[in-house]
């Protein structure tokens, strides 16, 4: 067996996982600082904290090449969701045993995040030691991938640190697959207004909870009889996150609130996904009377399809293939990364993620196969060495 410890990328990741950067939470402007303090430490260069909310930034760095757009773009995210309930490890201690370590951030995705400040910092000295860089390099550490708006993402892309022409790679957690493609996402936050009464006489009022639950049921019903003519997006799903409502037992219900997360495949849009909702929201304003209701997008984003011409893709399966013996599978990805942001908004077909084997993450007991972390440091150096010093 390994002794793990010996391995820097490793001890790395360990590190960053005692930074707490829950969002929502602490967020990430500890563990920016630290990133931006080794950086500055381990590579000489200039490090720029690029703000996009108080507080809040992305961490920036780049080594300079001959051609500086396109650039090859690393772009990890810092932040992690909350720890939760049910750990059987301290999730802010990161703990190996065996070939696996546990811990908040393990998987998804600060391993996939010390793989790629330790590759940065390599293909430097690469270049400090003499051989030139024939397209710049840039590291991006985001903040807010786990947040509704992605701000970290549109952030680098508004700074110009992305652009659609980029060669654009994260380590999220892909167990040894490439994501290029995505299912497309709506977030919506409904109110359903409604008037209080007295629990004993209801029906002088208007419950709300009542008409949330007819909302509730028209969605559902609505997104299951949704076509789906690709099945490698697999069918539409909604997931009701969170509800809140009424206030005592025996008040009517004046107003109740649902979040709720749409994903769709290509042939529908997030116009599509809008008007099922203002559809069912007016169905149940007709089933309870004097029901109104507020409907809030919070968050879009559209299908993102595989484009086999890409450049980047052609040039990762090769190297996997070689590291691994195993073609990687590009399955669709029925999330959303920071990668997926950049290829929605700028059409870039050379956008997409390939990281490590492991498991849990968004729930308690996270954990990463430490052997796929070594793994992928092996990977993202030859990926980054061949598109950045020896590409034609």
């Amino acid at each position: 067996m390994r002794n793990y410890e010996d391995y820097e990328v490793i001890r790395l990741a360990k590190e960053l996982v005692a930074i707490e950067s829950t969002n929502v939470g602490k967020f990430e402007k500890e563990i920016g600082n630290f990133i931006a303090e080794w950086l500055e430490r381990e590579t000489g260069l200039p490090v720029i904290k690029d703000e996009f909310a108080p507080e809040r930034f992305n961490v920036v760095c780049v080594l300079p090449g001959k051609v500086e757009d396109p650039a090859f773009v690393s772009m990890h995210h810092m932040d992690v969701v909350p720890a939760g309930t049910g750990w059987e490890t301290d999730p802010f201690q990161a703990t190996i045993v065996g070939n696996k370590m546990y811990g908040r951030g393990t998987a998804d995705m600060k391993s996939g995040l010390a793989v790629a400040m330790i590759t940065f910092r390599d293909m430097v000295k690469l270049a400090q030691s003499g051989k030139e860089p024939k397209r710049s390099l840039v590291f991006i550490a985001t903040g807010d991938e786990e947040g509704d708006a992605m701000m970290g993402a549109m952030k680098a892309l508004e700074s110009g640190y992305v652009t659609g022409n980029s060669f654009v790679l994260d380590h999220e957690p892909t167990n040894n697959n490439i994501y290029v493609a995505h299912k497309g996402k709506t977030w919506f936050k409904i109110t359903a207004i409604g008037a209080s009464a007295h629990g004993s006489f209801p029906w002088v009022g208007v419950d709300a909870i009542s008409g949330m639950a007819e909302i509730v049921r028209n969605i559902r019903n609505r997104v299951n009889e949704l076509p789906c003519e690709d099945e490698s997006f697999g069918r539409s799903s909604v997931c009701f996150g969170t509800i809140n409502g009424g206030l005592n037992t025996n008040m009517v219900a004046e107003s109740c609130t649902v979040t709720l997360d749409m994903r769709f495949p290509p042939n529908l849009t997030n116009e599509d996904t809008i008007k099922l909702v203002e559809e069912a929201c007016a169905d149940a304003c007709k089933v309870v009377e004097g029901l109104k209701t507020s409907i809030e997008v919070v968050a879009q984003r559209p299908c993102v399809k595989q484009d086999n011409s890409s450049v980047l893709l052609a040039k990762l399966q090769e190297i996997i293939e070689e590291v691994t013996g195993k073609r990687a599978e590009t399955p669709v990805f029925t999330g959303y990364t920071d990668t997926g942001v950049v290829a929605a908004e700028t059409g870039n077909i050379n956008s997409m993620s390939y990281g490590i084997v492991g498991d849990k993450y968004h729930e308690a007991n996270e954990w990463v196969d430490l052997d796929s972390v070594l793994r992928l440091y092996e990977i993202s150096r030859k990926i980054q060495e061949e598109m950045v010093f020896n590409f034609e």
